[in-house]
C-alpha cells in the first residue's frame, strides 16, 4: 500500500473555495505542498502494525481559511479487475457493520432515509457525490479480493479531533478522508489531523484487531474494568416502568441472589419528569433517585441510571431556562435529532441536540453526573443517544470540530462522575468516546421476537450480527455491551432454541452480560441458562487479552456466522445459523486444531463432533476439543 495523493480542501473568509492537490514520491518520510500560503505536509513511518501516515496543516498567509476536509488517497495493491468486498463499518453504537460488494455503481438504503434517519447513522447527514454512502465506511476499511487471498487496511489511529470515512471506489484504491467541518484556521497556525494507519498481509479479521489495538493504545482505551453482571428494566416494561415495578424486581433479584448471580440494577428510561431533567422524577417515581439508589444498595447491588444527556425535549425544563444551549439549524431554529412521543408530553415530539461546544453546557454537565453519583448514589450510568453532540449544524464555538465536541462533552461527563463511576455508552459515535468510557454497545437493540427490517432495526438478529462483527473491539477498546440475554419463554415470540443462540452469541464474545426480564417470570430452566452463559462469558472474557474470540470470517454475509479462538485445550467455537433453513459446516473449516471435538447448544450435552455439524434455523452450537 501506498500513498499516491493528499488534497487539502478549504475556503477562505469571503466564501471562495479552493484546494491543494500533491502527490507525494512513492515511499516519503517527509513531504509538502503549498499554494497561496497554505501548506500541508506529510510523513510515513514504519509501525508495530503496518506503515502510519502523519499530516499537518498550516496556514503561513495574513488571513484565516476554513478548513472542510483532508484527502489522503491510498494504492492498495489489489487488481483492479478482480471482484472485491469491503468491511464497512459502522458510524456509532447501532449503525451496522459487515461486508459489503464494491460495485461503483451500488446504492444505500439511507440514501433515501430521512435526515434524522441519515444524521443517525452517519458522520455526514447528506455524503458528497462522490463519496457514496454505498462505498464509505466510518473510521476504517478493509478491502479485499473475493477471488484471492488478500486483505488491506486503511483506517485512522486517532478519534479525538475528527470525524473521519474511508470510501472504497474501486479494489485498487480508497480515499481516507478526515472532516474538519469549517473550522478556521488562524493566521500562523498549524493543525495536525488524526494519523492514518495503513496494514496488510494477514486475515481481516486479525487486521480489524491490529487497526483496535493501535488506536486503543494511543488513546489510552479504558480496558481494566471487571466483567460485568447486572439487570436492566427497558426490554420488558421499557418507558412504562415504575418506581413499584422496579422495586419488586429489586426483592426478586435479591431473593434470587444464588440462581441468578449479578452486581447491577439499572433503571433505564421512563423514570425522568422530561427529557433532559435527569435529576427530577415523574409521578411514576414518587420516591426521587436518591431513595431508590439507597434501597439497590441496601439490597447488595450497585445502582445504575440511564440518560440521553445530550438530548432534550421542549417541554423540558432545561430547554425552557436555557435556549442558547441547543446546536441550531440553518433556519436558526433548535436542531432535531431524534423524534418520539413517549419522551414528551408537548405536541411537538422531536428531541433536540445539546451543545457540548458550550461551556455553560459543560458546565451543566459536570454539576449533573457529580450530582448523580456524589448525592444520589449511581456508580454505574448508561450515557444514551450519543451521536446528537455530534450532530451538524451551528455551535456556539465554530472553532471547534464536531468531534471535538461530542469527546469535550463526554470528558465533561467523566469529570463530574469521576474516575471511579463505570460509564456505558450508547448510540454514540465510536472513536469519540475510546478512552472516557468503561464499556460500549456495539449494536443494535435486542428484541423479543428473531429479526425483521433493515438492519440497523431492532432485532434478535441484528445484534447477533453486531456482536461478530464488533467482536475484535472487546478489551481493546473498552468493554463490548452486546445488549441483553432475553431468557423468558412467556411475553416474546423468541423459541428456546432462539433465546439460546442469543445467550450463547453473549456468553462467546465474552463482553457484558445483563438481562432484562421481569423476574416473576423466570424459573429454573432460566436460571440453569444464565449461570452457564455467565461462566462461559467469564471464562472468555478472562483470556481475551492472551487469546481474543474473532470473527471465523469478518467478511461474511451468508447463512452461518461465528466466533473462534485457538489456545489449545481453551480453542472454541461458536456457529450461528441466521436464516430459516438447516445448515451444515465442516469442523476442518473452523480452524481451531485437529481435534477431536465436541459440539453442544447452550444448555445442551456435549457430544462427539462429526466431519460435518448440521445447525437447525436460528440456532447456535459451539464447539471444542473433547474434554478427557
Amino acid at each position: 500500500m501506498k500513498v499516491t495523493s493528499l488534497e487539502l480542501r478549504f475556503a477562505d473568509r469571503r466564501g471562495a473555495r479552493g484546494a491543494i492537490r500533491h502527490l507525494p514520491p512513492d515511499e516519503f518520510s517527509a513531504t509538502s505542498a503549498e499554494r497561496g500560503r497554505i501548506e500541508i505536509a506529510a510523513s510515513a513511518g514504519a509501525a508495530d502494525s503496518g506503515r502510519v501516515v502523519r499530516a499537518t496543516i498550516r496556514n503561513k498567509s495574513a488571513e484565516p481559511i476554513f478548513l472542510d476536509a483532508l484527502l489522503i488517497e491510498v494504492a492498495t495493491g489489489l487488481a483492479p479487475e478482480r471482484p472485491a468486498r469491503f468491511f464497512k463499518h459502522g458510524y456509532q453504537s447501532w449503525s451496522s457493520s459487515g461486508a459489503y460488494p464494491v460495485i461503483s455503481a451500488a446504492v444505500h438504503r439511507r440514501d433515501g432515509a430521512s435526515r434524522i434517519a441519515r444524521l443517525n447513522h452517519q458522520s455526514e447527514a447528506r455524503r458528497p457525490r462522490e463519496f457514496p454512502e454505498a462505498l464509505t465506511s466510518e473510521m476504517f476499511a478493509i478491502v479485499e479480493s473475493t477471488d484471492a487471498p488478500a486483505a488491506v487496511l486503511a483506517g485512522f489511529a486517532g478519534a479525538a479531533h475528527e470525524l473521519t470515512t474511508v470510501t472504497v471506489p474501486g479494489p485498487e484504491r480508497v480515499i481516507a478522508r478526515v472532516l474538519l467541518d469549517g473550522i478556521p484556521l488562524e493566521p500562523g497556525s498549524v493543525r495536525e489531523v488524526e494519523p492514518l494507519l495503513l496494514a496488510e498481509g494477514a486475515a481481516p479479521a486479525v487486521l480489524a484487531s491490529r487497526w483496535a489495538g493501535v488506536i486503543g493504545k494511543r488513546m489510552n482505551a479504558r480496558t481494566g474494568a471487571p466483567y460485568q453482571r447486572g439487570w436492566c428494566s427497558w426490554y420488558h416494561y421499557f418507558d412504562a416502568i415504575s418506581e413499584d415495578a422496579l422495586r419488586a424486581n429489586l426483592h426478586s433479584l435479591a431473593a434470587m441472589r444464588d440462581e441468578f448471580p449479578l452486581e447491577v440494577v439499572q433503571l433505564d428510561d421512563g423514570f425522568q419528569a422530561g427529557l433532559g431533567d435527569w435529576e427530577a422524577t415523574n409521578a411514576k417515581f414518587p420516591s426521587g433517585l436518591r431513595r431508590l439508589a439507597d434501597e439497590i444498595r441496601a439490597a447488595g447491588f450497585t445502582p445504575g441510571l440511564w440518560t440521553a444527556p445530550f438530548l432534550a425535549a421542549r417541554d423540558s425544563r432545561l430547554m425552557r431556562e436555557h435556549p442558547g444551549w441547543f446546536i441550531r439549524h440553518e433556519s436558526g431554529e433548535p436542531l432535531r435529532a431524534g423524534y418520539n412521543p413517549n419522551w414528551t408530553a408537548d405536541r411537538d415530539a422531536y428531541a433536540y441536540a445539546l451543545d457540548a461546544s458550550n461551556p455553560a453546557f459543560r458546565e451543566h454537565l459536570e454539576r449533573l453526573f457529580g450530582r448523580l453519583v456524589r448525592e444520589f448514589g449511581y456508580s454505574y450510568l448508561k450515557l444514551d443517544f450519543l451521536y446528537a453532540a455530534a450532530a451538524e449544524g451551528t455551535r456556539f464555538d465554530p472553532a471547534i470540530t464536531r468531534a471535538e465536541t461530542l469527546r469535550r462533552g463526554l470528558e465533561a461527563i467523566r469529570a463530574g462522575a469521576g474516575d471511579e463511576t463505570f460509564l456505558l455508552g450508547c448510540g454514540c459515535p465510536l472513536g469519540q468516546a475510546i478512552g472516557i468510557v468503561d464499556a460500549m454497545r456495539i449494536g443494535p437493540d435486542v428484541s423479543p421476537f428473531w429479526g425483521a427490517g433493515g438492519a440497523e432495526d431492532p432485532s434478535t438478529v441484528h445484534a447477533l450480527d453486531a456482536i461478530v462483527a464488533r467482536s475484535f473491539m472487546h478489551r481493546r477498546l473498552w468493554l463490548n455491551d452486546p445488549d441483553c440475554v432475553m431468557l423468558r419463554s412467556r411475553q416474546t415470540q423468541l423459541n428456546a432454541e432462539e433465546r439460546g443462540t442469543l445467550a450463547a452469541t453473549i456468553a462467546a464474545s465474552g463482553g457484558m452480560l445483563l438481562i432484562s426480564d421481569d423476574m416473576s417470570l423466570l424459573g429454573g430452566d432460566e436460571a440453569r441458562l444464565y449461570r452457564e452463559v455467565a461462566k462461559l462469558g467469564a471464562e472468555i472474557d478472562a483470556s481475551f487479552t492472551r487469546e481474543p474470540m474473532r470473527a471465523l470470517d469478518l467478511m461474511a454475509s451468508g447463512a452461518v456466522r461465528g466466533l473462534s479462538k485457538k489456545a489449545g485445550n481453551g480453542a472454541l467455537a461458536l456457529l450461528i445459523n441466521r436464516l430459516d433453513a438447516h445448515e451444515r459446516v465442516r469442523v476442518a473449516d473452523l480452524g481451531i486444531g485437529a481435534g477431536p471435538f465436541s459440539v453442544r447448544a447452550i444448555g445442551g450435552a456435549e457430544v462427539p463432533a462429526r466431519d460435518e455439524i448440521e445447525i437447525p434455523p436460528h440456532a447456535a452450537r459451539i464447539v471444542r476439543p473433547q474434554r478427557g
